[in-house]
């Protein structure tokens, strides 16, 4: 809950000084007086208000009895400061131009000003055009005695720099008027601008006029009063209403944001805040520029490429483009206006994943972690039932780990793989899926070279695979290819890299060329593909030692990155693995309940 001390702190003077100010019996009466000479005195009868220049000479006079029929609205007098917020109650005008989204207007308590506001968008942070730079933004006055003359007739706005100056028909300035501006442009990105402004009434020649703004007119025997008063209620906290894509961004008020940063040192300020929320069919992006640059240039390569990291540590990658746009998913929707951006990805195109979902700048830790579905669901299916099929599905649900050989500075909206182990008893499996073009130019190649699985992180037990397919007779291939396979579906048996790769047939190889599992790789509609396992007996004997020695074991995939994908050992090893993944996605579903009921508001 938030009070506006400022326009308490306003009121409360004003109110003290129109207290100690002198009435006289013609109260309902401002008159229009110019400037008084050094010497000279006003008339007795002639009331002085605060602000009001003190002048000789009456032009015309306002009306004040014939403003109290006006209708009256709830509200202190407006506050020039660039906060709209003290404009909520007053009436909304249309616009007949696209310089204009909207206008407003209201006279002050004491009918001693005509207040003015209007907004819409500027093109780029240096565009002040919209303050008097074409007839769409003059504030026209028509009276109906025909009183001409374009000191008193047209109302424009000189602007710069987030200032705002008011002019009369001959630019010259407004005397005791006040403007303020607001341009959230961002560089070349277009933002919202808002101009309001406080004009005496005794700038006017009287009080029977029309006024013109943007095409549309208003007479200001229509215009409301406010009633001056402070009802002093607080202001409700913001409460999430669901996010709508549409460049305005009131309806995140009620998301918490977080503190973001670059890792570029060259612009590590170019992004300041982001957010995000998990509702029902889509997960919705918040992300605000900081002021030394774009979230489209961000990260350590500036190309502007975030993920969505699910538990399972599957990720989605797109990027940021400078038009605004978003590309990298398919039916995502993108806006950036001044410095923010809000983004919607459909569910449907998220990885797979358990229950919660993270964001970031890609290969970068992340600046919201542990976001679940405020419609309570989670992923599809939570059961791990590994079997070496050749089918894949049953992967889905297990996590894995990002292999990266490109770097935060790939051009493509995708990671160069992932990779996952998974051991159970005496048996390792393993799964590994690209779909980076640059790898799927090696056709299966990826996979079957540059392969280590490394035990208990120490380099005296380490095994590389051969790959070599076997005939339906066990007869081997020793000069099987490497790579370079038509689209389809193969599978290999695995051998040593020192055996002696002499043997005529698995069924008669020497004890240096036995095999100690199998690969199945398949190649097929822009995605590589393979799964495959080891016997853990059989590598523990060539190794020296017992399989229940392996504790840990890690494997990497030279062709694909140099990062390792890791699972707990053989024998208890591995179930103790299982029972603490278990574990910690329980104790983070419980702890992501209670976060993300700390998210929205």
């Amino acid at each position: 809950m938030r009070h506006n001390y400022k326009k308490m702190v306003i009121a409360a003077g004003m109110a003290a000084i129109i207290a100690c100010m002198p009435v006289t019996a013609m109260a309902g009466t401002l008159h229009n007086r110019y400037t008084i000479e050094s010497g000279s005195s006003t008339a007795a009868n002639d009331i002085q208000l605060a602000g009001t220049n003190i002048m000789t000479g009456v032009l015309n006079s306002i009306n004040t009895e014939i403003l109290k029929n006006n209708a009256k609205v709830s509200g202190t007098d407006i506050v020039v400061d660039a906060d709209a917020t003290d404009w909520k109650n007053i009436k909304e005008r249309k616009s007949a131009s696209d310089k204009v989204s909207s206008w407003k207007a209201a006279i002050a308590s004491d009918y001693s000003a005509l207040y003015l506001y209007y907004e819409g968008m500027t093109s780029t942070e240096w565009d002040y055009n919209y303050a008097g730079g074409s007839d769409d933004v003059l504030f026209k006055i028509n009276y109906a005695d025909g009183t001409q003359g374009q000191k008193n007739n047209i109302i424009k706005f000189a602007a710069w720099e987030n200032m705002a100056v008011a002019k009369d028909g001959n630019y010259g300035d407004i005397a005791n008027a006040s403007a303020a501006t607001v341009n959230e442009a961002h560089g070349n990105t277009a933002g919202l601008y808002m101009i309001e402004a406080s004009i005496p009434m005794d700038f006017f020649a009287s009080s029977d006029f029309t006024i013109t703004f943007a095409g549309i007119s208003v007479a200001l025997s229509d215009i409301e009063v406010l009633d001056g008063v402070d009802t002093g209620e607080e202001e409700p906290d913001p409460v999430y209403n669901g996010i709508t894509i549409d460049g305005s961004f009131k309806d995140w008020d009620a998301v918490t944001k977080y503190d973001a940063g670059c890792p570029n040192e060259e612009h590590k300020y170019c992004i300041e805040k982001t957010a995000m929320v998990f509702d029902g069919d889509y997960v919705y992006i918040y992300i605000k520029d900081g002021n030394a640059g774009s979230a489209f240039g961000a990260g350590s390569h500036s190309n502007g490429r975030y993920s969505i990291k699910t538990d399972l540590g599957n990720e989605l990658v797109f990027q940021l483009t400078q038009d605004g746009g978003i590309s990298g998913v398919e039916n995502a929707e993108c806006i950036h206006v001044g410095k923010q951006w809000e983004i919607a990805i459909p569910k449907a195109d998220l990885p797979a994943y358990n229950n919660t979902l993270s964001f970031g700048l890609y290969l970068t830790d992340p600046f919201v972690t542990d976001v679940y579905n405020l419609d309570g669901s989670t992923g599809k299916d939570t059961n791990i039932d590994i079997a070496y099929d050749g089918l894949y599905g049953d992967w889905n649900n297990y996590p894995h780990t990002t292999i990266e050989y490109a770097t935060a500075g790939t051009q493509q909206d995708r990671t160069d793989a992932k990779g996952a182990l998974y051991c159970v008893g005496s048996t390792l499996y393993g799964h590994v899926v690209t779909t980076m073009p640059e790898h799927l130019a090696e056709a299966g190649g990826e996979f079957m070279n540059a392969v280590t699985i490394l035990f208990n992180n120490n380099w005296s037990q380490v095994f590389y695979p051969r790959m070599e397919t076997v005939a339906e007779d066990g007869s081997i291939n020793w000069n099987t290819p490497k790579g370079g396979m038509a689209d389809g579906t193969y599978e290999f048996y695995l051998f040593s890299t020192d055996a002696w790769h002499n043997s005529p047939s698995i069924y008669d190889a020497n004890d240096i060329d036995k095999w100690y599992g199998k690969m199945i790789v398949t190649i097929k509609d822009g995605k590589d593909e393979c799964e495959f396992y080891l016997n853990l007996e059989k590598v523990a004997e060539k190794l020296n030692c017992d399989a229940s020695d392996f504790k840990r074991i890690d494997a990497q995939f030279g062709r694909l990155g140099q990062q390792w994908i890791t699972t707990a050992g053989a024998s208890s090893g591995a179930w103790l693995g299982l029972i603490l993944c278990v574990g910690v996605t329980a104790a983070v579903l419980v702890r992501q309940k209670k976060k993300s009921d700390r998210q929205v508001s």
